[in-house]
């Protein structure tokens, strides 16, 4: 019979097996990892939030920097265009300082931008409802992004840590499914489908 165009996306038949070898050690040592990293957030979501903060803090130093340097070097910006460049750079490299100093302000700032952007996305929801039997769904999508948006503006903190602790979770989940693959890679249940199977 022929062969079907559904194929997995790597067809250990054609592999040698040092190219299995290398792919199930790759599979299972990313899964171990995700999984790790997972349980450390679990355990530690404050010392996390922490450190994502200061990553936040490093960022906009970094790109403070680059932006006043960039201002300064463009030769055929106006003087204007110049001192703007300049004066967001110096904004974001004090705001960056700042992070580093509190993190828990970071963490507040990040997390309230993701509040505003639910409410947004919400409100651009309902403003654009389908003329069709699902606008109902697009209603109740709107409503629960403007009030998950307003409960995340309301309460940054908490909901930064409920965001962590779901990433921590699907890591976790994501790193087993991703460690079983490498151990079943290549052993005869993962074959290239045919129209004969």
């Amino acid at each position: 019979m022929p062969e079907s165009t559904t194929k997995w996306l790597i067809d250990h038949v054609h592999l040698s097996p040092g190219q299995i070898t290398g792919i199930r050690a790759a599979l299972i040592i990313g899964g171990l990892t995700a999984v790790v990293l997972g349980i450390l957030i679990w355990a530690w979501p404050g010392v996390t939030l922490v450190v994502v903060a200061w990553a936040f803090g490093l960022f906009f130093i970094v790109t403070g920097i680059v932006r006043a340097v960039i201002g300064l070097s463009a030769f055929e910006a106006t003087t204007g265009g110049k001192v703007l460049a300049v004066v967001l750079g110096a904004l974001l490299v004090v705001a960056g300082i700042v992070i580093l100093i509190n993190p828990g302000f970071g963490i507040s700032i990040l997390a309230t931008i993701v509040g505003i952007v639910w409410i947004v996305e919400g409100v651009a929801s309902l403003s654009s409802l389908p003329n069709s039997s699902l606008k109902w769904l697009a209603v109740v999508y709107g409503v629960l992004s403007i009030a998950g948006g307003i409960l995340v503006v309301i309460s940054p903190g908490f909901a930064a840590g409920v965001m962590l602790i779901f990433a921590a979770t699907m890591l976790v989940v994501g790193g087993i499914a991703q460690t079983l693959e490498g151990i079943v890679f290549a052993r005869g249940r993962d074959k290239p489908a045919t129209a004969g199977s």
